[in-house]
């Protein structure tokens, strides 16, 4: 219900803007590169059951802490008149989280046949993507002289998976043949591109300030995304998503207009 409400005011605001948009005579683009720090974390039911090998494993934690990571990429925007544009972008977007976990799961020595093993320590979600956001975005004029500008902007974000990762790190607790134990660090990457899906979508909204300083444009700019798709490709079927926040700093070209 609460998704519905959000994609119903995001068609809102395209649907006037481009009525607004449909009167313009002449386009004024702007193209460039931005980057900078992205903090990644997951959120719905609890994630640590893709890691240690999957399904197979019997973690019980989350991967609900932030994990910080860099975004960058280039954006084209096309103002129609004073005040309304759409944007599109390529952004590569590191997603996915970090937290605690303990419980079973696959151990793999280094020249070893995997063994099982109690695992306690952090767990972390790489999940990348290549992403095209669609954003509706409004212009204002924040000096007299109009060399600072404010953009808001909203839309949806289409996201492609490129990598999908865990990592354990802590200690495993092996219980050997003979019955005894033997307590050893670990820090393991697996794959799990089998239990996350390939495609999100999701919802972006942001801001950015444009300082003009001659031939182009300084770019400061937040931003806030949800994916709207779960992510789990398991037969659980559990509710997961991303939740993103940017800080971004970069170049804009004005052309045109």
């Amino acid at each position: 219900m609460r998704k519905g409400i959000v994609l119903l005011v995001i068609t809102c605001i395209f649907s006037i803007g481009l009525s607004t948009a449909l009167s313009a005579s002449d386009l004024r683009w702007h193209a460039g590169l931005k980057g900078g720090a992205d903090w990644a974390k997951l959120i719905g039911e609890p994630v640590s059951l893709w890691l240690g090998d999957g399904q197979d494993s019997q973690l019980a934690g989350a991967v609900g802490d932030n994990k910080v990571g860099f975004t960058g990429g280039g954006f084209l925007t096309v103002f129609f008149n004073d005040f309304f544009g759409l944007q599109t972008e390529l952004m590569y977007v590191p997603k996915g989280g970090q937290g605690t976990a303990s419980g079973a799961i696959v151990f793999y020595p280094p020249g070893d046949n995997p063994r099982p093993a109690f695992f306690d320590g952090e767990v972390y979600a790489y999940l990348d993507y290549v992403e095209i956001p669609l954003l509706a975005v409004f212009e204002f004029d924040a000096s007299e002289g109009g060399n600072i500008r404010l953009h808001g902007y909203a839309g949806t974000t289409f996201a492609f998976n490129v990598r999908s990762e865990a990592r354990l790190k802590g200690t495993a607790t092996i219980t050997l043949q003979d019955t005894s134990t033997r307590y050893q660090d670990i820090d393991q990457k697996e794959e799990i591109g089998n239990y996350v899906k390939n495609f999100e979508f999701g919802l972006m909204f942001g801001g950015a300030v444009y300082w003009d300083i001659g031939n182009v444009d300084l770019v400061i700019e937040g931003r806030w995304e949800r994916g709207l798709t779960t992510l789990d490709n398991t037969t659980l079927y559990r509710d997961i998503n991303t939740r993103n926040i940017s800080l971004l700093f970069g170049f804009s070209y004005p052309f045109g207009g």
